[in-house]
């Protein structure tokens, strides 16, 4: 996009959507839905283009990409299959196979989440979006992760 004054309007639509967005994203989530109502979905196995894709395992093996794509640094522009990469293997690949090996890999995470509507692509672009509802179930299934048992003790009684 040009720094001058012909793209004036479309650099303030672009800024002032990236602005909403991060607001949402710190804006404290203010609602009595359960732990439980928000992962039901997320534990079964859902159709999508045509495919079964497995319930997701927010407690187990895909706690490390839920806790990835949630950072704060992809609030605002979200993230690329590349930057996932970058967390999850911070080596350069050694070979060109490994390297597709990786991008298989993380992209399949990717349709994993997805499905799931928890990431929403951004059109005409590579990047993904974490969704509002996504943002939500999230931040309570790594809040319950972080929490003592003293502090969940008085919450279920």
């Amino acid at each position: 996009m040009r720094r001058g004054i012909a793209d004036l309007h479309r650099r303030a639509e672009i800024s002032r959507r990236a602005t909403e967005r991060y607001l949402d994203a710190l804006a404290e989530v203010d609602d009595d839905t359960t732990l439980e109502e928000l992962i039901r979905r997320l534990g079964q196995r859902r159709q999508w283009n045509g495919r079964s894709v497995r319930a997701l395992r927010p407690f187990a093996e895909d706690r490390p990409w839920l806790e990835a794509v949630s950072r704060g640094e992809f609030t605002l522009n979200g993230f690329r299959n590349r930057d996932l990469q970058r967390i999850f293997f911070p080596q350069v690949a050694p070979t060109r196979q490994e390297a597709r090996r990786r991008t298989a890999r993380v992209g399949y995470r990717l349709r994993l989440l997805r499905a799931h509507g928890l990431i929403r692509k951004v059109t005409g672009t590579h990047r993904y979006q974490l969704t509002t509802s996504a943002r939500k179930a999230i931040a309570a299934i790594l809040t319950a992760l972080h929490s003592s048992v003293k502090q969940l003790t008085p919450l279920a009684a």
